[in-house]
């Protein structure tokens, strides 16, 4: 099977040859042989804004770069923050305006879209002011679509606030509103960290009365419903724990640690899985790794059944859980850094 590159370009030969590289089953079958071998990557972009950005690449067992893509003139000053990648599609937004425009690309075959805005009585909800977004983006398989899913939280003076739900289709190229009846969830992450089981999941709180509960927050793109998951009894590790969800060997997972500041920090952390996907009583914690530098910030889980994470003496780091061994990036940290796995695909990203 030839790689995306040369497909892509092989579309000017002939109609034929064209229509075939861009039909939805060729695209969506040649994306699983070519996961199927088993060569992952991991995409960053850095903050660096010059003329040679781009994204670019690393070998997920030897952090080696292997390839860069350029990043578009009109992209390059943007502080790019990476919402999700699904099957080479690739959802950003700009830190800067989180949220009021939202772009996908395919870096592979270098296209780009800009996501349409939608309305809110008339009027842009970007435009409102006091608007916050919570984003997720995820592949639903059932109908071939890549979604966008946009929580917006709309503040007025008296400090009350309205919620609005919006899906984006990529295959209809349009946003449709979802309506809730009740929506007891709040401080959403900014953007979702897992998709796996058709949904999207971030970390919130769940609003019961006075109390607020920290759970997993999931939308299911089959359903169009969200749903919560309960988190594990992980504070019997201590105070004042931080949470950061993800996958590991196909579960759903959470790293839990004491958030360093550079100066003081805790070196034990901990590894929970969810053995049974959305029962809470098979939360499992599967190993407790010491990380002498402390974490600063957890940035992701790998496919190789590590953590990405900044530590105490800013160095990026890879824990490797069931070894036990650390080791270090090479990538310089420039503050905020996009981390995703990644594969190449023939998504055309047409309007």
């Amino acid at each position: 099977m030839l790689p995306v590159e040369a497909l892509a370009k092989f579309q000017c030969v002939c109609k034929g040859w064209k229509n075939i590289i861009r039909d939805p089953t060729f695209i969506k079958d040649h994306f699983q042989i070519q996961a199927a071998k088993g060569k992952d990557y991991l995409l960053y972009v850095s903050l660096d804004r010059t003329i040679e950005r781009a994204f670019t690449l690393l070998c997920d067992e030897t952090f080696d770069q292997v390839l860069e893509f350029k990043i578009p003139s009109e992209f390059r000053d943007m502080s790019f923050i990476i919402i999700g990648s699904c099957n080479g599609v690739l959802c950003f937004t700009d830190a800067i305006s989180f949220g009021s425009t939202v772009y996908l690309c395919n870096p592979s075959i270098r296209k780009y879209r800009t996501v349409i805005n939608p309305m809110f009585d008339g009027v842009e909800l970007s435009s409102r002011g006091n608007v916050d977004f919570a984003l997720g983006f995820g592949y639903y398989e059932q109908t071939n679509d890549y979604l966008i899913i946009r929580i917006a939280i709309l503040s007025d003076e008296e400090d009350e606030a309205t919620i609005k739900i919006e899906v984006y289709s990529m295959v209809a190229n349009s946003w449709k509103n979802l309506e809730v009846d009740d929506f007891p969830w709040e401080r959403i992450e900014l953007k979702s960290e897992v998709v796996m089981r058709d949904s999207v999941h971030w970390k919130a709180d769940y609003r019961d009365g006075d109390e607020c509960i920290s759970v997993i927050l999931a939308y299911g793109m089959g359903e169009e419903a969200f749903r919560q998951i309960g988190l594990p009894n992980y504070k019997v590790d201590g105070e004042d724990l931080v949470e950061h969800i993800g996958v590991y060997k196909g579960n759903l997972a959470m790293f839990v640690f004491h958030q360093s500041d550079h100066f003081s920090w805790h070196k034990n952390c901990h590894l929970w899985v969810m053995n049974e996907y959305g029962v809470v009583s098979s939360w499992t914690k599967l190993y407790t790794v010491v990380i002498d530098a402390g974490v600063v910030t957890p940035i992701m889980f790998t496919n190789n059944d590590e953590i990405i994470f900044e530590d105490g003496e800013c160095d990026l780091t890879v824990c490797h859980f069931e070894s036990n061994t650390i080791s270090y990036l090479g990538v310089e940290d420039q503050g905020y850094l996009n981390f995703m796995t990644y594969n190449g695909s023939l998504v055309m990203l047409e309007d």
